[in-house]
């Protein structure tokens, strides 16, 4: 049971970093209408605050892994188990705060958001090949020797 909790805390927390960025990359007119930022000076920020998130989340997606993941098998179900998590942050985040009347969404932002939702199982199984190592036999490693 602690496993299951662990991996949907895990899965969980790829929601909400994904979730994050796409709601920054939707948001870019409030927020320069709420700072009075140009909408260049908005994205160069965001853009930032996106790139400085990828890092840290890595780092700590990758220490949580190692630290809660390591010998168990089925570690891999976080490439399926954020989906959930991210429909449900999204859902309640437009319903609660929704788009402005007339705002519309660029081209080029639709296709960072679809292609982020798409590479990002791709970045769990990054995270979860790289901070958990293949278990080695003894059997095997004796060889060698």
């Amino acid at each position: 049971m602690q496993f299951f909790i662990k991996l949907n805390t895990i899965s969980a927390l790829y929601a909400l970093a994904l979730f994050i960025a796409i709601e920054l990359i939707i948001n870019v007119s409030h927020i320069s209408q709420v700072y009075g930022f140009e909408w260049d000076h908005v994205y160069i920020v965001i853009a930032v605050i996106n790139v400085i998130g990828l890092l840290l989340s890595t780092l700590i997606f990758f220490s949580l892994t190692k630290k809660w993941m390591s010998g168990r098998k089925h570690h891999h179900w976080t490439l399926l188990l954020w989906v959930p998590y991210f429909i449900v942050l999204f859902y309640f985040f437009t319903v609660f705060v929704p788009l402005n009347t007339g705002v519309t969404l660029f081209p080029r932002f639709n296709l960072l958001i679809f292609g982020s939702a798409l590479l990002f199982p791709v970045y769990i199984l990054f995270i979860n090949v790289f901070a958990l190592p293949l278990s080695t036999d003894e059997r095997t490693s004796n060889i060698g020797r």
